[in-house]
């Protein structure tokens, strides 16, 4: 993702953050028991440990949700979520994380919200020949504010920042060598959600 497409999509998600309040009179109506949704946008990478370098990379993110509405102003459900870091210097390194989340509506019918999850993030290093990886546990923090685009059709602007800071093995060819990597992969996005 070249640093133009990025300056693009954090202007484009900037700009709907501050048009939001003057939407924020438009509720939300009619969430059903099942929604679904899909985002995309710039994410940042980051794996620490003691014998590598903090890698971070800005790179296009994408997540998908499935869930279902625990009772009004509370919807529940699972994420995947994959960062896709490109090819530098002939390795290829990916982050994806699987949670199970809630997303807390503070009114009811209202179009912002704040999600909490935990679940499991892993990273990948992949130069041809050797394979670099992670695991750790983790917690997942977001917020959105939704805008309604059809009937049941909303947009979302959102960020959403998943932390494994402890617990991480670093494996080298499925070898453990390392352990207590830190992982963690920042999102801000658009996402179009199905209520």
């Amino acid at each position: 993702m070249s640093p133009g497409s990025i300056r693009r999509a954090v202007l484009g998600a900037a700009l709907s953050a501050l048009l939001a309040p003057a939407l924020a009179a438009q509720e939300v109506q009619g969430r059903d028991a099942l929604w679904y949704g899909a985002g995309l946008g710039p994410g940042v990478a980051r794996v620490q440990c003691s014998i590598c370098r903090a890698n971070r990379g800005t790179a296009a993110t994408g997540v998908l949700r499935l869930g279902g509405r625990l009772k009004r102003g509370l919807l529940v459900g699972a994420e995947a979520t994959l960062w896709a870091g490109g090819v530098q210097s002939g390795v290829h390194e990916s982050m994806w994380g699987l949670d199970a989340v809630a997303y807390y509506y503070p009114r009811a019918r209202g179009t912002l919200y704040w999600k909490l999850g935990a679940g499991m993030l892993s990273w990948r290093s992949v130069d041809g020949r050797d394979v670099l990886s992670a695991g750790a546990p983790g917690l997942v923090l977001g917020t959105g504010w939704e805008f309604r685009i059809a009937r049941q059709l909303t947009l979302a602007p959102y960020a959403s920042l998943f932390m494994a800071p402890v617990g991480g093995d670093i494996k080298f060819n499925g070898a453990g060598i390392q352990q207590n990597a830190s992982l963690l992969l920042g999102q801000l996005g658009v996402s179009i959600t199905k209520h």
